[in-house]
């Protein structure tokens, strides 16, 4: 197993730029109306921000240390958790281990799947 040496507060940041970046995009499309800002959004709204946040972070790592056993899920589970003083919502201490490693295991079986050798073939 690697461990990820990280700061909650280090990861908190990244995760909160990424949501920024994340609602910005939401609001051209027209999904979320302009001039909200985090703190006025529903609760379904606002995990769904976190966890595409959470994918896209996920997604830049190296795919070496996605793809090993990494302490990678109990760093985000402390940065959603984080993220309940910052938008003054208790439902984001109720985030689970399974929840953060559901999504890493999805970008591991994707990256697994295009990385198996008979893949190499085709390029």
């Amino acid at each position: 197993m690697i461990e990820i040496k990280i700061t909650v507060d280090a990861a908190l940041s990244l995760l909160l730029e990424r949501m920024k970046f994340e609602l910005r995009i939401r609001q051209k499309s027209g999904l979320i109306p302009s001039g909200l800002s985090m703190q006025n959004l529903t609760y379904k709204e606002l995990i769904s921000i976190i966890e595409v946040s959470v994918f896209d972070t996920i997604f830049l790592l190296p795919v070496e240390i996605i793809c090993t056993e990494t302490n990678l899920a109990q760093i985000v589970v402390s940065a959603v958790r984080a993220l309940s003083k910052i938008l003054h919502r208790e439902e984001f201490q109720l985030y689970s281990q399974d929840q953060a490693q559901k999504i890493i295991s999805d970008i591991r079986s994707y990256l697994e799947s295009n990385l198996a050798e008979t893949n190499l073939g085709r390029n």
